[in-house]
């Protein structure tokens, strides 16, 4: 009874095919999950329940899927058994941080950090996970160790500009970042900071930053959605118009690169323009509740209004908080009853 309610528990969740197989009946029959990964796994783990790897590659295979259970009781289990790879801690600390077990998280890392103290994967783990938990002081300290056993790491340089950041030490956030860049010219996030840091305080050189953000990794869609949306924002309406469609070109599925596109095309009142641009993005990502509502408010413009309700509508099922649509379907139901009467 207790491995039927938990088949159904997993089924309810949508997880499907990634219940865990080792409370079977001893002898029974492996039954199928229908991922070819997982079914080879189980088959292997039931042929040798001590061998880690095992563990950890299936382990994998939860997390991808979202079954955190599944993946830190396996980790758990790889690590009781070779608690000597570094590896092990950081896919068990990123289960429990997904799973939102954030002091969990923290303490297997810790644990990793007494295994290996001068391990600098681990110890730059460590300053990401102290970052995400807003403790940022013990991060900066850290970062402060990883400089120690190599004062040219470029990634501790860039984990102290993000605490600084954080925290509001602009002048010292750059300071950092322009000594990431230094040590690796291709730490693209650094130079996109960077540009991000000048922006904030509408300095032009800003630009210059996006710029080499780009020239390091031109088929890197962000640095290029960064530049864009800094013209956007200074008014060069047309010169961030042909980024954003240099964008799709690149990715396809960008979806901020037709959001973008299509708000630039209402303000310029080119609204069947704008309603093609929304249009893409609900075929790319077809539960995204904005989509449906700047379709809608386009196709409003357009004197679409059957449209547009609807669009209102399905933007209202797929986040019953969305005010903005709420509001619009309201208006727009008062316009159409204006006219009928």
């Amino acid at each position: 009874m207790k491995s039927f309610i938990y088949i159904l528990i997993m089924l309810f969740v949508g997880l499907v095919g990634f219940t865990s197989c080792d409370d079977r009946r001893k002898g029974a029959e492996i039954k199928k999950t229908g991922n070819t990964a997982l079914d080879q796994l189980n088959v292997l783990i039931e042929k040798d329940s001590t061998d880690h790897v095992l563990y950890f590659e299936r382990a994998k295979l939860y997390y991808e899927n979202g079954y955190y259970d599944g993946a830190i009781e396996d980790m758990e289990k790889a690590i009781k058994i070779d608690s000597l790879q570094a590896d092990y801690y950081h896919l068990l600390s990123d289960s429990y941080l997904d799973y939102l077990k954030s002091k969990e998280a923290l303490l297997t890392m810790e644990k990793c950090i007494r295994t290996f103290p001068k391990r600098i994967p681990s110890l730059l783990k460590m300053s990401e996970m102290q970052l995400i938990l807003k403790q940022y002081d013990n991060s900066l300290q850290t970062c402060s160790n990883i400089l120690t056993i190599n004062p040219q790491n470029a990634e501790a340089y860039f984990m102290m500009g993000m605490n600084l950041r954080s925290v509001g030490d602009i002048e010292r956030a750059k300071t950092a970042f322009r000594k990431a860049t230094e040590l690796d010219p291709e730490l693209t996030d650094a130079w996109i900071i960077l540009g991000q840091l000048f922006e904030d305080e509408k300095n032009p050189i800003a630009i210059e930053y996006y710029d080499a953000a780009i020239n390091v990794d031109r088929n890197n869609p962000v640095p290029w959605h960064s530049k864009a949306y800094y013209l956007q924002n200074n008014g060069q309406i047309d010169e961030a118009l042909k980024i954003y469609q240099s964008i799709v070109l690149i990715d396809k599925n960008y979806i901020d690169a037709y959001l973008n596109s299509g708000i630039l095309f209402m303000s310029l009142d080119s609204m069947q323009r704008a309603f093609e641009s929304f249009d893409i993005m609900c075929k790319v990502k077809p539960q995204l509740y904005l989509s449906y509502y700047y379709r809608g408010l386009a196709s409003e413009a357009l004197n679409n209004l059957e449209a547009a309700k609807e669009d209102y509508n399905t933007s209202i099922k797929l986040n019953i908080n969305f005010a903005k649509a709420r509001k619009a379907v309201s208006d727009l139901e008062e316009k159409m009853s204006d006219k009928t009467s």
